[in-house]
């Protein structure tokens, strides 16, 4: 049997979306598991049971529990398409407050669970050495996590726009806005 370009397309698109509905599943089990119980203690049995899928499904997706989190993370941003970076910093800092904001669960889990730190790892991840560029996204990336982090921790009370002000407010002090754009 010949399978035409028509067929071939549709079957490589089941495939993404049972793929996809297989992570979305590991993922929302992991979550729930996290609500409960510590992090370090969750297995991966524990995820499988708890989702519904087999083990082999999960292995095929992720490799670690870890996995999971970044792909989470990934996922949230790619639904929140309006996470672009533009020219005004204080706009993207706004979208960040927003999306955090708008995903609140998911880093409050994060912080409850002692995790916060490899978002960090992530956002760092194409910088290697200390050169000006790199030092800049470094610096850049370390103010981000922790601005946001301690609006986590304090349980998000402000709004995005008011935490975006006060964000404005203090990188004027340190005059590290000449402007707002970026070039």
């Amino acid at each position: 049997m010949k399978i035409n370009e028509k067929q071939l397309t549709t079957l490589k698109e089941n495939n993404r979306q049972s793929r996809n509905k297989t992570r979305f599943y590991i993922q929302e089990a992991l979550l729930e598991l996290m609500k409960k119980n510590e992090y370090d203690k969750i297995t991966v049995t524990d995820i499988i049971n708890k989702s519904g899928v087999s083990r082999s499904a999960f292995y095929r997706n992720y490799y670690w529990k870890k996995d999971i989190l970044v792909d989470m993370c990934s996922r949230m941003v790619q639904e929140d398409d309006q996470i672009t970076i533009t020219n005004d910093i204080m706009e993207n800092w706004k979208l960040l407050f927003e999306h955090v904001k708008k995903h609140d669960h998911f880093y409050i889990l994060m912080e409850k669970h002692g995790l916060t730190g490899f978002l960090l790892d992530d956002m760092n991840k194409n910088c290697f050495g200390l050169d000006e560029k790199t030092f800049g996204h470094i610096l850049w990336n370390g103010m981000i996590y922790n601005v946001c982090r301690e609006w986590i921790k304090s349980g998000l009370k402000e709004s995005p726009s008011e935490l975006t002000a006060l964000t404005s407010h203090q990188l004027k002090k340190l005059g590290l806005m000449i402007g707002t754009q970026i070039n």
